[in-house]
């Protein structure tokens, strides 16, 4: 849930934020486009980490979801799955003009994701082709890191779990860059 809305309010307010002139005057200061990623990631971050907080307390406490295994690693691992979130609304949003087009970047890339990283069937009963990609999305190795942390009570010295964590880190590393590298000069 984490990944979805942050990555609606990160790709929707960069584009607002391009469409008002303020990303292009921050374009035409001094500062390289790696810092200008990093302080609108610093600032959705914050926000997403706040949402991340509130809909895990909300599961925990109020849903009473099952969990076995340490909190503090759950909020790691979905703090990961908001910073991928924010940075792959920021890059999506470079190649959109409108937010209608931002938005229609949830049934391409937000949705196959969800389908096919076992939320809401297991990666096992996919056909074949697509239990190969299921293990190219992200989406799939944060879903199983949770299920193992909260489920059956795993930490950090559980290889699967360091394979997750590794992997959701690598994708947040993929779009910073991505982000970065995609910020352009001048703005069309």
């Amino acid at each position: 849930m984490v990944f979805f809305l942050v990555f609606v309010i990160t790709a929707v307010a960069f584009l607002r934020e391009r469409g008002q002139g303020t990303l292009e005057r921050l374009m035409a200061s001094p500062l390289r486009r790696a810092e200008i990623v990093l302080g609108y990631m610093l600032g959705f971050t914050v926000l997403a980490l706040v949402q991340s907080a509130e809909v895990l307390g909300f599961s925990l406490l109020v849903l009473h979801v099952h969990n076995v295994g340490n909190v503090a690693l759950i909020f790691v691992l979905e703090a990961l799955m908001a910073i991928a979130a924010v940075n792959l609304g920021i890059f999506l949003s470079m190649f959109a003009r409108t937010e209608f087009q931002a938005v229609q970047f949830i049934p391409l890339v937000i949705v196959p994701q969800m389908l096919l990283a076992g939320i809401i069937f297991p990666v096992s009963t996919e056909p074949g082709p697509l239990q190969a990609l299921s293990h190219v999305v992200p989406l799939t190795y944060a879903v199983e890191g949770l299920r193992d942390i909260m489920i059956k009570g795993a930490d950090l010295t559980w290889s699967s779990l360091q394979l997750d964590f590794g992997v959701v880190l690598g994708f947040c590393i993929l779009v910073i860059l991505a982000g970065a590298t995609t910020l352009r000069r001048r703005i069309a």
